[in-house]
């Protein structure tokens, strides 16, 4: 027995998702066609029936017969709802849709998007939306791609090509090999890019084509369930309805629910058990407008479907939990074993110099900490909820060894007063977003603002490497000062260093630069200057093209070889070993 594979629509904010799975809806609920599609919670099915009518005539030249009896897309907004389609082990979505706006390519939500998907290895094709914004693109009756660029300008298909192009080297470079979907040659290691348009409904019958081909050939497995399997789901969202109070929308993937079904699912207080009151389907869509009534009660839905269940305890779920059905005693002691360890899997506290996670849901807790790892960033505790006092004074303690670390991170979750004045107090930085991109992207760009103002700070008091070569024919003072032209070969001179020459021997102190009859703090390579040195005599200890070094004392040596090495050129790194030998210590470089 097959069951529908779990779609999931991602991209960039107003790059056509909603607009794309409309498109799809309307074609077929406003003619009311056999087959219509049914609108579910948080999801849209679209029957075999309707796959059929908009990709017979490929299908069938393609050889593929439907075995699926549907699709069903997860229409929830929001990468959020997507973290929360998870099981222990993965997520619950079976393949997704990235859409991606071809006149605007890739963008912040784009990249967290693909992030998500790599992090849950869901397999993904691209929804290239909006092609018919193309100058001089001329829109086709047909919701066929191949069919509608067979009558486009050869300058237009050009220009799609050149955004297509644009787009397999963008996703190249996060380890993609991505193709046209006309001119992919193996599926297994290809992904495909497919031209669309949600406005037109241009390029549908190819998406629905290669999303249903695609999971039935390579998701066989993962698709069969058993006729008498216990019913298996992900909490989408705890929602009040009016007359109902708190209910679950969750998004069933394995087995059968019925009311009056035993159930668990994770609350802040651990696992909690309950019993199925009433479950809910809405009505057709052309219906769901009238407010007075926009659910079905139904008495058993099988998978994949999303669904609205009502039940005891329904307001403490948590988003992102495990739903499982059980039949007695043991079920119930398996379920809440298994629920135990997905709590404590993604609720935790670890002895690591890492930061700290709250968040609205245990799918969010899962997805954030992995993109965290993957950035570099370690996770010391995870928990959902609002951040607390506790959270800032145990950021704090990190802090004091690593303030990199010494953070908190909070998604989708109100920050009281109290907890910001002592965060401030205790210089604690809190990341407070309700998109996580932002929430890695603020990270970052704070990370490198703090190390780039601290170099600041360094380089100022610090004492740089330089090399400067003495110019032949500009001595313009003798000595008590020594006035004579340089040009700086190598990193940055300053006034008020010693200098050195090549034996390592100081030949005086540098009181004063001038550049052009004025006097300036620095002179950077390749600079011509006057230099005003006290000490020695022209024509003796200093003379026409020698090299000499600034003196850079050994704790500075040292500062900028642990710390700052990044940040200095190879020619100032060359200059730190060349200083070190001259004073004897051993080169780290």
């Amino acid at each position: 027995m097959y069951r529908q594979p779990i779609v999931c629509v991602l991209g960039h904010v107003d790059h056509g998702k909603t607009s794309l799975l409309d498109s799809i809806r309307d074609s077929r609920v406003q003619s009311r066609e056999a087959g219509a599609i049914t609108q579910h919670i948080g999801a849209s099915e679209v029957p075999a029936e309707v796959i059929n009518a908009f990709c017979g005539p490929m299908l069938e030249k393609l050889k593929i017969k439907l075995s699926i009896p549907g699709l069903l897309f997860i229409d929830t907004p929001g990468h959020e709802a997507f973290a929360n389609l998870r099981k222990r082990g993965g997520g619950i979505a079976d393949i997704a849709v990235l859409v991606i706006d071809a006149n605007q390519g890739v963008q912040n939500q784009t990249l967290e998007a693909i992030e998500i998907l790599r992090e849950r290895k869901t397999p993904f094709l691209v929804a290239f939306n909006k092609v018919d914004a193309f100058s001089g693109w001329i829109p086709s009756k047909s919701t066929s791609m191949a069919e509608s660029l067979a009558k486009q300008r050869q300058d237009v298909v050009e220009q799609l090509d050149k955004k297509v192009y644009e787009l397999v080297g963008k996703l190249y470079e996060h380890g993609f090999n991505a193709e046209r979907f006309d001119r992919v040659n193996d599926f297994t290691r290809q992904l495909l890019i497919i031209p669309c348009s949600a406005k037109t409904r241009e390029g549908l019958s190819e998406l629905l084509l290669y999303v249903s081909g695609l999971a039935q050939k390579f998701l066989d497995k993962r698709l069969t369930i058993a006729k008498n399997a216990q019913a298996r789901a992900s909490v989408l969202e705890v929602r009040e309805e009016e007359g109902l109070g708190a209910t679950l929308d969750v998004i069933l993937y394995d087995g059968v629910l019925r009311v009056g079904d035993s159930v668990a699912f994770n609350t802040l207080a651990g696992p909690a058990a309950s019993k199925v009151k009433a479950l809910f389907k809405p009505k057709p869509l052309d219906e769901m407008r009238d407010p007075r009534q926009k659910f079905d009660p139904v008495r058993e839905v099988p998978a994949a479907a999303g669904v609205k269940v009502s039940c005891e305890g329904a307001e403490a779920a948590l988003a992102g939990s495990t739903f499982v059905a059980f039949a007695d005693g043991a079920g119930k002691a398996a379920a809440f074993k298994e629920l135990e360890a997905e709590f404590k899997e993604l609720s935790f506290s670890r002895d690591v110099s890492g930061a700290v996670l709250k968040a609205d849901a245990l799918g969010s807790l899962e997805a954030i900490t992995g993109l965290l790892e993957k950035h570099g960033v370690p996770v010391r505790s995870a928990g959902v909820g609002a951040p607390t006092r506790k959270d800032v004074l145990e950021a704090a303690s990190v802090k004091q060894k690593d303030r990199f670390h010494g953070v908190i991170f909070s998604f989708n979750q109100p920050v009281e007063a109290p907890v910001r004045e002592l965060a401030e107090k205790e210089g604690v930085k809190i990341f407070d977003e309700k998109i996580i991109y932002y929430l890695i992207e603020g990270y970052e760009r704070w990370v490198k603002e703090e190390k780039e103002r601290d170099q600041r700070e360094a380089f100022s008091r610090l004492t740089l490497p330089a090399k400067l070569r003495v110019l032949e024919g500009c001595c313009f003072r003798v000595n008590d000062p020594c006035i004579f032209g340089v040009e700086i070969t190598a990193g940055r001179l300053r006034k008020g260093v010693e200098l050195l020459n090549s034996e390592g021997v100081s030949v005086g102190k540098l009181k004063s630069i001038q550049r052009d009859k004025e006097s300036v703090d620095e002179a950077k390579q390749g600079d011509q200057v006057a230099v005003s040195v006290s000490g020695p005599t022209f024509g003796r200890q200093v003379r026409g093209k020698q090299d000499l070094f600034v003196n850079v004392p050994e704790r500075d040596l040292e500062e900028l070889e642990s710390k700052y090495c990044q940040a200095l050129s190879p020619a100032e790194q060359d200059l730190i070993a060349k200083l070190k030998v001259l004073k004897g210590i051993k080169p780290a470089f």
